[in-house]
Order: structure tokens, then sequence, then C-alpha cells
């Protein structure tokens, strides 16, 4: 692998400031991979749904309906309704995931590699797109379930799996596992976590409204002037969510202390803890053996 770049690798936690601001970093450095990702797949959702709202015409019921007009209005309504809902919603669960996992996988190698590929990034996301329904099924319902319950639960529950979808992606694991991984990433930053979601949500309103006014004139052309448009701040979020994601993973990561030449191969003792000079654990002072890899350390 290659070297981390200082300017984008992250290395420890990041402030709420530092978060936003590398997240416009990372998008700065790719900005046409990521323009052209999501203008593409909201172009064709733009394309699919102008198409199926012309070829599923609801039609309409008149006024002073009789009893006999309006039993055969009630079929073909719902019957156009459900053929329209569900073209546009096969082609959205289709693409706008894998959208939503290739920008992930490209703000990931950028923050790695220093480099990132497109065409890789939208195959690698392509592969794990059952994974990805998966996810989102497992921790929508029960969001909802939590917002339905008392609403506060559901912001717990929407904070405690905020970064399930970076971990399946970046750390390869299976539903549950990233579910819990993002419980252990966001421990101790619930707040935080909160704020840094809210100040983005804030700005993404902001764009959405201002790109809603532009495209309103364009009448039938407007879903797809829409999705142009919004291809501008559609990657912040997944890219926010790698980002928040490394922050938090630099938080928890053990920091061995770098040894002195010649100095011996022992786990190093300091402020009552020391290091598995073998797998980088943290450990207690008192400890002889690792608790992960079981090796030696006194």
């Amino acid at each position: 692998m290659t070297a981390q770049p200082p300017e984008l690798g992250i290395k420890q936690e990041l402030s709420l400031g530092e978060v936003i601001s590398k997240t416009f970093e990372v998008y700065r450095r790719d900005f046409t991979k990521y323009f052209i990702l999501f203008a593409v797949v909201e172009v064709i959702i733009g394309v699919v749904s102008t198409l199926a709202r012309h070829a599923f015409v609801l039609p309409v019921l008149p006024s002073n309906p009789t009893s006999q007009q309006l039993s055969s209005w009630f079929p073909g309504f719902f019957g156009a309704l459900i053929l329209l809902v569900a073209s546009i919603f096969i082609v959205t669960v289709v693409f706008f995931p894998i959208a939503q996992g290739s920008a992930i996988k490209l703000a990931s190698e950028r923050i790695e590699k220093g480099q990132a590929e497109l065409g890789m990034s939208i195959r690698f996301a392509a592969s794990k797109l059952i994974w990805i329904w998966g996810l989102t099924i497992v921790v929508g319902v029960l969001v909802l379930l939590g917002f339905i319950a008392l609403i506060v639960p559901g912001i717990i529950l929407a904070i405690m799996f905020a970064l399930a979808f970076p971990v399946l992606l970046i750390e390869n694991k299976g539903v549950l596992g990233s579910m819990g991984r993002s419980r252990q990433l966001v421990g101790h930053r619930w707040l935080k976590t909160f704020a840094t979601y809210l100040v983005l949500g804030i700005i993404i309103a902001i764009a959405t409204a201002i790109v809603s006014a532009i495209s309103a004139p364009f009448g039938v052309a407007s879903p797809v002037v829409s999705g142009i448009l919004s291809a501008f701040y559609q990657p912040l979020f997944p890219i926010l969510l790698c980002v928040y994601y490394y922050s938090n993973l630099a938080r928890i990561a053990p920091h061995p202390e770098v040894q002195m030449p010649g100095a011996p191969t022992a786990a190093v003792v300091q402020a009552g803890v020391k290091y598995c000079p073998k797998c980088g654990t943290r450990l207690s002072s008192s400890a002889t053996f690792c608790t992960s890899c079981g090796a030696r350390v006194d």
C-alpha cells in the first residue's frame, strides 16, 4: 500500500469543524469523478421517472362522480399508481446505493492510498449491493421503530448505526458485524456524531432548496435538470461518512510507542498501560500475555 499523503491521511481524531473541512477537501480532490458518478445516476433516475409518469398516467376522477364512475376509477388509478411507483422504486434502489457505495470507496481509496479509481469503485459497490440492501433494511426498520416508539430511541439508533455503511464497505464485515462495529466507533461521541450530521444536513437542505427553485421552471425536464444539479452536493454525505469513520478509527486505534534503536522488543509500558509488541493491542501494565493474539508480552 502506498504511503498516506499527509494532507489527506487521517491519523488522529478530527474535530467537528475538521471533519466538515476534510469532507470538502476530499470532495475537491476528485470532484469530476463524484460529479460524473452522481450526475449519470440522477439522470437515469430522472429519465425513468419522467417516462414512467407518461407511460402510467393516473386517471382523473370527474367532479361529482357517480357511483359507477367511482367504482371504475379506483382500479385504473391504483393500477397505474402501483406501476408508476414500482418503476421509479426499482431503478432508485439499484442505482442510488451503488452511487453511495462508490463514493465511500472513492473517498476511502483517496484517504488511504492518495489516489482513487472510479471504475474500480463502481464495480466494488455493485458487488456489495445485496449487502447494502440488507443493511439498509435492517437499520431502516430499527430506526423507524425507534421513531414510532418515542422519537428519541430512533435518533439514538440512527446515531448508533451511523457508520455501519462505511464499515460494511471498508472493513468488509457482514450486516450485524457492521452494526456492532459502528456502535463501537461512535461510542462516547454521541453528541458529536449528532452535531456532525446535523451541520451537513443543514448544508444539504439549503442546496436542495436552491436546486428545486432552479429546476422547477423546466416543467417536464425538471427531474433531469434537478438530477444534474443535485450531483453537485449528493457526494457530500457518503464522503462525510468515510471521513468520520476514519476519524473515529484513529481515535480507538492503539498507538504503540516507537522504540529507540537497539531497544528490546518487549511491550512498551507507559502510564499504567503497555502494548503488545506483535499486534499493538493496548493492555494493562500487569498483563503477561496479549488478550488479542496470545503473544507473551513480558
